[in-house]
């Protein structure tokens, strides 16, 4: 870590007065605000127009939901690190902002925006102690990803390193609190060009260690199949990292089947996860999320194109199970009921024993009017 980097560190201070911007509820028939407790929450971007969009979160077993209007598409969300009651919404599509929300008043509390010439892709993390907040960004001009540093209480940049790829985009940090995980789905686009890939016939996606402290590459992995493209992660308590994929179809040149699933353990090559014909067909090229419960060993995959969430376990590689829900994609493990929780866009949320599979079906969610995003998060009780 730089002297410069170092020393902001040491002058870190709470958000200045003002950048909340105050509670601004999503009107959405029917539904009502709900004092915070010391429960969980299953929380997400939500919302299908920029007139709408928004984080919204419920209680399990509840069905009146909560929103707070962000003016912006969010893609991941994350608990922060210091303080239990605030999360943080990540933009992408591609998004330049991100918001903290705090969950017991529903106020922003602290925002940040990219530099000129940068867009996010939806993730992020906090360092160990809480105190550094890193997102995945792209330098458009130059093509290449990179990975930003915050001070994780006033927002401001800290460091900027290569993500060591293009088109970063989940980032976790490892139990060692030391290494940071990236997925470089290797996939160049521009906001002038939309999602539109510009760069299929020499894209190399991978799974690349970098040192927490220095940005440093420390190591660097591929699948066989180059035009996989690594987009999700999560990462076991042994440090175990179970990764989900997009294969870019049109330029394989060829049909056959191929695994979007994989876990990576340190020093190994990576395992791809397999499923049976009619599993891995239906997921039609596309996993967008990713979760491991550790209480179970199991990780769970969800598919949105596919309408299907698929389990694998991580020591034998096998599949568990799977759950079919339509345009499911948030995904997340919930540590008191041992459980994992899934939701699609329909305003829909379902719950899963993490051992059995089966689903807890008097656990289940409908939100008329919520348009549930890509992500789930699954936040500790406050």
């Amino acid at each position: 870590m730089s002297k410069t980097t170092l020393s902001l560190l040491l002058q870190r201070r709470h958000l200045l007065a003002g950048l909340g911007g105050g509670l601004l509820m999503a009107a959405m028939p029917g539904f009502a605000r709900q004092a915070v407790t010391g429960t969980e929450r299953w929380v997400s971007a939500q919302g299908d127009s920029l007139d709408n969009f928004g984080l919204g979160w419920v209680e399990p077993g509840k069905a009146i939901g909560n929103s707070t209007f962000t003016g912006f598409r969010g893609h991941a969300v994350l608990q922060h690190a210091r303080r239990a009651s605030s999360v943080v919404t990540v933009s992408r599509r591609p998004g330049t902002r991100a918001l903290e929300v705090d969950l017991a008043t529903g106020e922003i509390v602290g925002q940040f925006a990219c530099s000129p010439g940068r867009h996010l892709f939806g993730h992020g993390c906090f360092s160990l102690d809480g105190a550094v907040f890193y997102t995945t960004e792209a330098d458009i001009a130059a093509g290449q990803g990179r990975v930003v540093v915050r001070d994780a209480d006033s927002y401001a940049v800290l460091d900027d390193w290569p993500s060591h790829g293009v088109g970063p985009h989940e980032i976790r940090l490892l139990p060692d609190g030391k290494t940071l995980v990236v997925a470089n789905s290797g996939i160049l686009t521009r906001p002038d060009s939309g999602r539109k890939p510009l760069n299929l016939a020499t894209m190399r996606s991978s799974l690349s260690y970098i040192d927490a402290a220095s940005g440093a590459l420390l190591d660097d992995y591929q699948v066989a199949e180059s035009k996989s493209s690594i987009r999700h992660l999560d990462v076991a308590a042994d440090g175990t990292v179970a990764f989900a994929m997009q294969l870019q179809r049109e330029a394989t040149g060829h049909e056959r089947t191929v695994p979007l699933a994989g876990i990576h353990r340190p020093a190994e090559q990576l395992t791809l996860l397999n499923a049976p014909a009619a599993i891995a067909d239906s997921l039609q090229d596309y996993i967008g999320s990713v979760a491991v419960c550790d209480d179970s060993r199991i990780a769970g995959f969800a598919s949105p194109r596919g309408n299907l969430a698929v389990f694998w376990n991580l020591d034998s590689g096998e599949m568990a199970g799977y759950h079919r829900l339509r345009d499911v994609c948030g995904i997340a493990v919930s540590s008191p009921s041992r459980a994992f929780v899934l939701s699609n866009s329909f305003g829909e949320l379902r719950e899963l024993d993490a051992v059995s599979l089966k689903e807890r079906r008097e656990r289940r969610i409908k939100l008329p009017g919520y348009r549930w995003d890509n992500h789930l998060l699954v936040t500790h009780p406050v």
